[in-house]
C-alpha cells in the first residue's frame, strides 16, 4: 500500500469523524430547562408558605418552566396572584396599608429541573423593605440577590417546551446563575416578582450517535486493512 493511499485513508477517517462530531453537536442541544416553585412569608423565622400576609401586604407564589434561548431566561411573567407562572411570586399592596417597612420576608425558589444537582437545589433569600417615597411605597432588596448552582444531569429529556423535534435539554453537566431583581410597589399595586437565568452545559453524546461514530470508525479501519492485505 503506497503512503499516498495510507495518507488518504487516514483523511478520510478525519473527515467522517469530524462529520459524525458535528452531527452529535447539533442534535445534543445545549439549552437548559429551568423549573421551579416558589414560597414566602414575613416575620422573622417565619416558614415558608403559598400565600402570606402583613399589614395591607400579601404575597402570592409561582411555578415557572423554561428552556434557555442563548443561554437566558428572563422569568417576568404578568403578575396573577393564585396562578402566577414565569415569575417568582407576586406582590400586592393596599391603597391605606400600615407601616411595613423594616420588616422581614423570606422567598424560597426551589428547582425541580434540571436533574441532578449539586448540593441544595433550593435558594433562599432574605428581602428588607424599606420606604421609597413620600406616597406609602417600598422597595423590596435581597440578600444574597444571585447564586450559582452546577448539575450533572444524564436523563437527556426531550424538549419538554416545543423547539425543534427531537431536540434534547438539559443533557449533561453545567452550570446556571439565578438571580433576583429587586421590587418596587406603590399603594394599590399588585407586581410580578422577576428573576434571570444564565446557563451553561456540555452535552454528553447521544447513545445512537455513538454507535454510529464507533460502526462508521470501525467500518473505515476494516476498508483500509483490506486494502493493505492486497498491497
Amino acid at each position: 500500500m503506497t503512503t499516498n493511499s495510507v495518507l488518504k485513508s487516514i483523511a478520510l477517517a478525519g473527515a467522517a469523524l469530524l462529520v459524525i462530531t458535528l452531527v452529535q453537536r447539533t442534535a445534543s442541544a445545549d439549552e437548559v430547562f429551568i423549573a421551579g416553585s416558589t414560597l414566602g412569608c414575613f416575620g422573622a423565622g417565619c416558614t415558608p408558605a403559598a400565600t402570606s400576609t402583613f399589614m395591607g401586604l400579601t404575597f402570592s407564589n409561582s411555578t415557572f418552566a423554561a428552556t434557555t434561548t442563548s443561554g437566558f431566561i428572563l422569568l417576568n411573567g404578568n403578575a396573577s396572584p393564585g396562578s402566577n407562572f414565569n415569575n417568582l411570586g407576586s406582590l400586592a399592596l393596599s391603597t391605606t396599608p400600615g407601616n411595613v417597612v423594616g420588616q422581614p420576608f423570606t422567598l424560597q425558589i426551589t428547582f425541580t429541573a434540571p436533574q441532578g444537582f449539586t448540593g441544595s437545589n433550593q435558594f433562599t433569600a432574605a428581602g428588607t423593605i424599606s420606604s421609597i417615597g413620600p406616597n406609602g411605597g417600598v422597595i423590596f432588596e435581597w440578600t444574597p440577590f444571585s447564586q450559582l448552582f452546577t448539575f450533572n444531569d444524564s436523563n437527556c429529556e426531550p424538549n419538554p417546551t416545543g423547539g425543534i423535534p427531537g431536540q434534547q435539554t438539559t443533557c449533561g453537566s453545567g452550570s446556571f446563575s439565578f438571580a433576583i431583581a429587586d421590587v418596587v410597589i406603590e399603594p394599590g399595586q399588585t407586581v410580578a416578582m422577576t428573576g434571570a437565568v444564565g446557563a451553561q452545559q456540555q452535552p454528553v453524546p447521544e447513545p445512537t450517535t455513538m454507535s454510529l461514530l464507533a460502526t462508521g470508525v470501525a467500518g473505515l479501519i476494516a476498508i483500509a486493512r483490506r486494502r493493505m492485505q492486497r498491497n
